[in-house]
């Protein structure tokens, strides 16, 4: 991506927090309750599984599966969501806000009826990270940058609509994903990768990983929200065969050399 076009994805970022967060602070209780408050059958269904993107090990998945696709993408976006991640889990325990079940008494949950380390929102962070990794992978004129980009929004305002976070939490969730990832994108433009990605474990070592990340998701790993459990055995499946998949085409590659 051209270097104006990440600077103004930094000014957007900077604008959003500075704009959009001290009202959206003002006002978070009676957004809460405005989001929560309208639910009915189908948007149980649907909320309650989008938002099930923004739990850890899906992106783990998607972003290691990415990096067998786009070696450097797929790694900028690793470090965005380690980044946002712990940037987000700091945050948890330093202030430990409590999480609407905690503050009111009648919400609207998908999934476990959690409690505390509410702000800011982990999954947010993570769809945050995914959003702009959308816009970089295929740019503002690609409609699967813009599909991509809703679809992990639709997934942090699940958080909302689901009962486990306020609307500031996961506006500032999103902001450091947001950040994290224009930052870790940058990082990842000035390093050499050629050799590595060139070498035999510049396909095993991610492939290994995805297989790890995959089985692991598939065997027992309860999602967050539990309403979208239906991804975790879909994902792992997706994945086992993308990797399947990948080594064909390196084979095939190394054939034609």
């Amino acid at each position: 991506m051209p270097e104006g076009r990440s600077r103004l994805i930094l000014y957007v970022a900077w604008a959003f927090g500075g704009l959009l967060l001290v009202p959206i602070w003002y006002f978070n209780h009676p957004l809460f309750l405005l989001i929560n408050g309208w639910h009915e059958v189908t948007a149980d269904a649907v909320l309650g599984v989008v938002s099930g993107f923004g739990d850890g090990l899906v992106a783990a998945v998607l972003l290691t599966s990415l990096m067998l696709w786009r070696f450097r993408e797929g790694l900028a976006g690793i470090s965005a969501f380690l980044l946002s991640g712990l940037l987000a889990q700091i945050l948890k325990h330093i202030f430990d806000m409590p999480r609407p079940p905690a503050v009111f008494g009648h919400v609207h949950v998908l999934g476990a009826r959690l409690t505390a380390h509410s702000f800011p929102s982990g999954h947010a962070a993570t769809d945050g990270t995914m959003a702009v990794l959308c816009l970089y992978l295929w740019g503002r004129h690609d409609w699967r940058a813009w599909a991509g980009m809703t679809l992990f929004l639709v997934a942090a305002y699940g958080r909302i609509y689901g009962g486990v976070h306020f609307p500031f939490d996961v506006a500032t969730g999103l902001m450091l994903g947001w950040i994290s990832m224009v930052l870790c994108w940058h990082w990842v433009q000035y390093r050499d990768f050629a050799t590595w990605i060139r070498s035999a474990w510049g396909w095993r070592a991610p492939a290994m990983l995805l297989m790890v990340e995959a089985g692991v998701l598939g065997i027992g790993y309860r999602m967050q929200p539990s309403t979208a459990q239906i991804l975790a055995p879909v994902l792992s499946v997706a994945a086992l065969l993308w990797v399947t998949q990948s080594w064909r085409i390196k084979r095939g590659n190394q054939g034609s050399l």
